[in-house]
């Protein structure tokens, strides 16, 4: 990690997060498909996903990694797949559709899972989360959107975290603060990333 003052923190954060989601849209279907898929046979191989039971997943938006793949396989084996939905309080209710086109879009232009048509679980019954990011870093920290949503859900969970991406999303290190937290994998196209301290693997 490296260590900046706030002021070079957030412009280096803005800086990243500009160049960054410019690439990510720049992508051309087949690009985004072949990646989607290399990522969702890593998490799949994993002893994590095989013995989870609920699994929060995200909705792809702006380019992020689509991570329906994932989450079609998790259905076919019987596993419980939640969503997130942004509250006001900029936090996360967590939610299982009970029906696969149990969504509506929300504020940020995200499909979320309707209220209605849904069952509320909490973060500690998951077993594993699918994490989104703007880029990730080789000690498995991540620079998310900014609004602190899964940092606040991560401080409030023991599941298995692994975060998703494409690998040019993959930097040397990352500016973060003292909230930021750290994942237990980062699953990229052409490689696995474990955080040492709770694995020696790497792949």
């Amino acid at each position: 990690m490296m260590s900046y003052n706030q002021d070079e923190l957030k412009s280096k954060k803005a800086e990243l997060r500009s160049i960054l989601r410019a690439k990510r849209r720049s992508l051309g279907d087949d690009e985004r498909r072949i990646a989607a898929l290399a990522v969702a046979e890593r998490v799949i191989g994993m002893d994590e996903y095989a013995k989870a039971e609920l699994i929060l997943a995200y909705m792809p938006a702006r380019g992020e990694l689509d991570v329906l793949p994932i989450i079609q396989n998790a259905r076919e084996n019987g596993k419980r797949v939640a969503f997130p939905l942004c509250v006001d309080n900029g936090g996360l209710r967590l939610l299982v559709p009970n029906a696969p086109d149990a969504f509506s879009i929300g504020t940020y232009g995200i499909a979320e899972p309707d209220t209605a048509r849904s069952t509320e679980v909490f973060a500690n019954q998951l077993d594993l989360i699918i994490v989104p990011a703007v880029a990730f870093a080789e000690d498995c920290s991540r620079l998310g959107q900014g609004g602190g949503y899964y940092d606040r859900l991560l401080e409030s969970t023991n599941a298995f975290t692994v975060g998703v991406g494409y690998d040019f999303q993959l930097l040397k290190n990352l500016p973060v603060e003292s909230h930021d937290r750290l994942l237990d994998c980062v699953a990229l196209p052409s490689r696995l990333i474990w955080r040492m301290s709770r694995s020696n693997r790497s792949m």
